[in-house]
């Protein structure tokens, strides 16, 4: 180790292992030291800087050191440049109310998504039963081409942030996603849907989802992971709320009020989420610095991590929607009556909501993608094991549990997992980049239906076993990615 002074700014430059460590002798820059070094091996912490050419006091192991400051869980990456800071993020404070208004985003977004099962199903029973040949494969496509519209449109809501900034992109998501659901309510032909519930409907809950998710991990640092479970259990109250306002609408008004008073709903959780969400830091780009190419930072897919990341997200992500889209139909099938498949939906919604949180609680002390890989490879497991089996009313019921239980996890986990692997100025692009690789995900309720009408098997066998081994070969590639980033099997991450 060699020591060198700088008088005039009286720093000391200390060459270890020939890499060069800049320690500032100032006090008002000690404040938060920057090391511009690739050494993990050991950190050497000085009592003074009069002794910064002395052997270090303290020696910490690799592990140790990664733990404490290269750990990605709390937003520091495996980086050549690692910021050191005394005060970290703090947790919360305002950012509970950022987590409020994100949670008001869920329940609308994927809340009204969950339950397009329940409105597919009346639709198929009492309004296109004889209008049109294939008609639940017809139905299928629009909560597809909701999905897709909801993970596509990422890009341009980063775009329109940059230029008008976040509450903007709030304000147009919430107008696009009530106008489609009111704009429903006056279909008469199924691509009338496609246009409305799909891709208005799509569009504007994606604008509020990518926003929301995108800002609130920044307020979080070590309760990162139960604070974007909490956020993301929207979904399952969504879920849980949602099915049994459907079914009491459409029996007692139509499936026209049915639309328009979920588009009332809407407006009313957009709203809250529009008066609270905001950035912590707003990045205040100068006029040259607005390009696509500025905004959008496409060198993340250089990142193998991320890439295999990415990968196992989305093949598991492909039965995610399965079970929502079919088990009302599959109850009604087995000879259930239609609020049955109500009770399903909303089950499987409420146990979704437990999940998320206890897999954002879980991955905050056994680490993040450790947790989604448990519950993951548990998705898989009910759909084969339970749902594959399940002939009654009893056991429909016991699959939804578990199925919600644990097919949420990529949602809570998938900014806190990204943001482990990202750099922070990678970040936000990660998040559009992950939601438009979604949209290959999305084609598996297409593909597993496509699958279902061509071969001849016992009715509803194709989607119980397309949803077990999608989930099932998704965590095998999580599995791969933690022993890539950790080369340990019980390494936290």
């Amino acid at each position: 180790m060699n020591t060198t002074h700088n008088s005039k700014d009286n720093t000391y430059l200390v060459t270890m292992l020939d890499k060069p460590v800049s320690i500032s002798s100032n006090p008002d820059t000690n404040r938060s030291l920057s090391i511009s070094s690739s050494i993990t091996e050991k950190e050497y912490v000085y009592s003074s800087p009069d002794e910064a050419t002395q052997n270090a006091k303290t020696e910490v192991t690799n592990q140790e050191y990664q733990s404490k400051y290269n750990d990605p869980e709390n937003g520091v990456n495996d980086n050549n440049q690692i910021a050191i800071e005394e005060e970290s993020a703090p947790d919360g404070g305002y950012g509970w109310l950022v987590i409020l208004g994100t949670f008001m985003v869920q329940v609308t977004s994927f809340g009204v998504a969950s339950c397009w099962g329940i409105l597919q199903d009346y639709l198929e029973v009492n309004m296109f039963r004889d209008n049109a040949n294939n008609t639940q494969f017809q139905l299928s496509f629009v909560g597809t081409l909701l999905e897709i519209c909801v993970n596509l449109m990422g890009p341009l809501a980063q775009i329109i942030a940059s230029q008008f900034g976040s509450k903007s992109v709030l304000i147009l998501g919430t107008i696009l996603a009530t106008l489609g659901l009111e704009l429903a309510s006056l279909s008469s032909k199924i691509w009338h849907l496609y246009l409305t519930q799909g891709v208005m409907f799509g569009a504007g809950a994606s604008f509020l989802y990518v926003t929301a998710m995108g800002t609130a991990p920044l307020w979080f640092n070590k309760k990162r992971g139960l604070a974007l479970g909490l956020a993301s259990s929207g979904s399952g109250i969504g879920g849980l709320v949602l099915p049994f306002v459907i079914n009491a609408l459409n029996i007692h008004l139509g499936i026209a009020w049915t639309f328009r008073i979920l588009g009332f709903i809407c407006l009313v959780c957009d709203l809250i989420a529009c008066v609270f969400v905001k950035d912590k830091n707003p990045a205040k780009l100068k006029k040259g610095e607005r390009s696509f190419k500025n905004i959008f930072d496409i060198s993340v897919l250089k990142n193998s991590n991320f890439i295999i990341w990415a990968c196992g997200s989305v093949i598991s992500l492909m039965g995610y929607f399965i079970p929502y889209f079919f088990v009302p139909s599959y109850a009604t099938y087995l000879g259930m009556p239609s609020s049955n498949g109500s009770v399903l939906i909303a089950v499987m919604s409420a146990a979704n909501f437990i999940g998320r949180i206890l897999v954002g609680y879980i991955g905050d002390r056994i680490g993040r993608l450790n947790a989604d890989i448990i519950f993951t490879i548990c998705a898989g497991l009910s759909s084969l094991l339970v749902w594959n089996f399940a002939n009654s009313y009893g056991v429909l019921i016991a699959f939804s549990i578990l199925f919600g239980l644990f097919c949420g996890s990529y949602f809570a986990m998938m900014t806190p997992i990204t943001a482990a692997i990202l750099t922070p100025a990678q970040y936000r692009t990660g998040v559009s980049i992950l939601l438009l690789f979604n949209i290959i995900a999305i084609f598996g309720v297409t593909i597993a239906s496509a699958i279902e009408t061509s071969v001849q098997s016992q009715p509803y066998l194709t989607y119980k076993i397309f949803t077990g081994v999608v989930y099932i070969v998704g965590g095998v590639i999580l599995i791969i990615l933690k022993l890539k980033i950790t080369k340990g099997v019980f390494v936290r991450f």
